[in-house]
């Protein structure tokens, strides 16, 4: 999924079909997409999707192919796990020792 065609979408559906396959790259971890719009409505519409889809960091037209565009994805934070850390349950006892 690291190339997306929007040609037959209306703006509504390939807008969709965005912010879906941005989420999916994220999780992915995928570095980057191509997303394909012609030289339509969409590709005037591109760049605004790119700044407030929440996974993208940047998008840029191909050169020269200008119908499409390189989206980079945000890099995935990893989630750090703490090993044997203590839990503090000092709240719960006290909620429960109420009754």
């Amino acid at each position: 999924m690291s190339k997306i065609d929007l040609h037959g979408f209306t703006v509504h559906e390939a807008w969709k079909y965005f912010r879906d396959s941005t989420k999916e790259a994220y999780y992915q971890s995928l570095k980057s997409i191509t997303v394909v719009t012609g030289h339509g409505l969409m590709s005037k519409e591109i760049e605004g999707w790119c700044e407030a889809d929440p996974y993208v960091v940047s998008c840029k037209r191909q050169d020269p192919n200008t119908g499409s565009w390189t989206v980079t994805i945000l890099k995935k934070k990893k989630i750090q796990k703490e090993e044997n850390a203590p839990l503090d349950l000092t709240g719960l006892y006290k909620k429960w020792n109420k009754r």
